[in-house]
C-alpha cells in the first residue's frame, strides 16, 4: 500500500470543500466539526476490508471519488446538458459541479465514528463500532449531512443516498433506476464510486 501524508490529505481534502462548495448554510459548522476532535473523518478507514482499508482511507477514498466525478462531468457533459432538456429542468453547470463536490466528498459520510481499531501484535485491523444506528448506508449519510448543510438540494441528497447502485438489494432496483434517469447527477457519483474503489484504491481487497 502506498503510504501517504494524512495531514496532506486532511489539507487536500478542506481545499476542495472551500473552494468548490459555495456559501451554504451550515457550512462553517459542517467545516468546524470535520476537523474537530469528535470527528475521525480524517483519520477512519473506508471499510474494514473492502476499499481504503487503513487509517486515513475514508478522505482519501472521498478526494479519488470526487476526482473522478469530475473527470466523468468532462467526459459525459454534453450529454447531462441533454439529459436535463429531456427532463425539461433548467441546467447550471456552476450549480452541478457544486452539488457534484458535496455529494461526493460526502456520500461515505456515515462511516464517521464507525469503525474501531483492533491491534494484535504488529497487525492492525478495523471492526465495526456503530455509535448511531440510523439504518441504510446512503440514507444515513443524508441525515449527518443534513444535520449541518440546512439548505441540502434534493439532487445531492439522491446522489449520496443512491451511490451505491443497484447493489442497495433488489427491493430497491426499480427507485434506483429512477433516480438515475431522474438525476445525471446520482448516475455520475455511483460510478465515480465504483471507478474509484476497482481502480484507484490503494488498500489490500478481497474482491
Amino acid at each position: 500500500m502506498e503510504q501517504f501524508d494524512m495531514e496532506m490529505q486532511r489539507d487536500r481534502f478542506l481545499h476542495i470543500f472551500d473552494t468548490r462548495i459555495g456559501e451554504r448554510e451550515g457550512k462553517e459548522a459542517l467545516r468546524d466539526w470535520l476537523i474537530s476532535d469528535e470527528c475521525d473523518f480524517f483519520t477512519a478507514p473506508a471499510s474494514t476490508k473492502y476499499h481504503g482499508n487503513y487509517d486515513g482511507g475514508l478522505c482519501e477514498h472521498s478526494i479519488d471519488v470526487y476526482e473522478m466525478a469530475v473527470r466523468l462531468e468532462e467526459l459525459y457533459r454534453e450529454d447531462i446538458r441533454k439529459q436535463y432538456l429531456v427532463l425539461n429542468r433548467p441546467y447550471d453547470r456552476e450549480q452541478f459541479l457544486e452539488s457534484l463536490a458535496v455529494a461526493a466528498l460526502f456520500h461515505d459520510l456515515c462511516k464517521v465514528n464507525f469503525y474501531k481499531t483492533r491491534i494484535s501484535g504488529r497487525n492492525i485491523s478495523y471492526a465495526v463500532d456503530e455509535q448511531l444506528p440510523f439504518g441504510a448506508h446512503g440514507g444515513k449519510s443524508v441525515y449527518v449531512l443534513s444535520k449541518f448543510l440546512k439548505d441540502l438540494r434534493d439532487e445531492e441528497a439522491i446522489a449520496i443516498n443512491c451511490h451505491m447502485g443497484f447493489s442497495r438489494g433488489v427491493d430497491s432496483t426499480i427507485s434506483i433506476g429512477e433516480s438515475f434517469r431522474y438525476s445525471p447527477l446520482a448516475w455520475i457519483v455511483h460510478v465515480a464510486d465504483e471507478a474509484a474503489v476497482f481502480m484507484l484504491d490503494r488498500g489490500t481487497s478481497d474482491v
